[in-house]
């Protein structure tokens, strides 16, 4: 764990969460531009793509995170406004996704072949993102007893208070003594879940690269997602992620509505037309000719003396 990448001033600071985060987004952006453009989809709508999930992203990801610990913002507000962590990535993902089909719509773009390129590079840039919340000590395991455990260490902030990891939530609970400098093991479950991110990456890829209906990728993404999502967090042990019934997160009621969406999409894919395969664009129409357009006209009047 390591979360600050380098003091600026003693209150600012470059996270590495920040910097993983902008290294997942040039990725992410470039393999779309990349893979767009050999489906006949100008790259720039890719970077238009990029910057408008950015925004939203963020903006849904820090509302669902509200939403989910509505009664202490209530309480204290504006550490939940101004704080530089504190997401939820399926709130994220949501409103990205949304904000993303307008533009789609707007440019008169084809939706599907759009959400089968943008697919694999969501997972490669959440992939990243989940590097810097292992970095930063967020989103952090249960404890643990496995040998795959790993123990945070005692981190300050500039201003001298702990940083929130394990570490702090455990000593605050009284499992740690006041003298302890690292926290009991608990599951890496940011790398897990980074790995099986680019696990799932992979395989979209593999699918483009053979015969598919159109959504077929986007829709294998929005189910493996959901599972891998829904398993990783039994073994989650931060409590700001809220629970419902006693035992399922939000991420877990969102991944079963995210399973269920994908699922749809993947079980109508007979419906649309075959995905397009990267260098099968058909060229685009000739331009007519000077003798294209007298046989067109001629065509016209003959047509025009044939209905009278």
């Amino acid at each position: 764990m390591h979360p600050i990448l380098f003091q600026v001033t003693d209150g600012f600071f470059i996270g590495t969460y920040g910097l993983a985060i902008a290294l997942g987004l040039l990725v992410a952006s470039a393999l779309a531009a990349w893979r767009g453009k050999a489906r006949g989809v100008p790259p720039e709508a890719f970077y238009d793509l990029t910057f408008i999930a950015v925004i939203s992203g963020f903006l849904g990801a820090r509302v669902l995170f509200i939403i989910t610990n509505f009664g202490e913002f209530l309480s204290d507000p504006v550490p939940y406004l101004l704080s530089r962590t504190g997401f939820v990535f399926l709130g994220g993902l949501m409103a990205a996704a949304a904000c993303c089909s307008w533009y789609v719509i707007r440019r008169r773009l084809d939706f599907w072949t759009i959400a089968d390129v943008m697919a694999p590079s969501i997972a490669v840039g959440h992939a990243f993102g989940r590097i810097g919340c292992h970095l930063s000590g967020c989103c952090y395991g249960g404890v643990c007893e496995s040998p795959l455990g790993v123990r945070v260490p005692r981190v300050l902030m500039p201003m001298g208070e702990l940083w929130p990891n394990a570490y702090g939530d455990q000593l605050a609970e009284g499992v740690l003594p006041p003298d302890a400098l690292w926290s009991l093991p608990v599951w890496p479950v940011q790398l897990m879940e980074s790995t099986s991110l680019a696990v799932l990456a992979g395989v979209l890829l593999l699918i483009a690269t053979r015969g598919h209906r159109k959504g077929t990728i986007f829709g294998a993404y929005l189910a493996g997602y959901a599972v891998l999502r829904f398993g990783l967090e039994m073994l989650r042990g931060d409590e700001l992620r809220g629970v419902y019934f006693g035992f399922l997160s939000t991420s877990q009621i969102l991944s079963i509505a995210l399973l269920g969406t994908g699922i749809v999409i993947l079980a109508t894919a007979k419906r649309r037309p075959p995905g397009i395969m990267p260098g099968t664009v058909p060229p685009p129409p000739a331009e007519p000719t000077a003798d294209d357009s007298v046989k067109s006209r001629a065509a016209v009047r003959s047509r025009s003396r044939g209905g009278r």
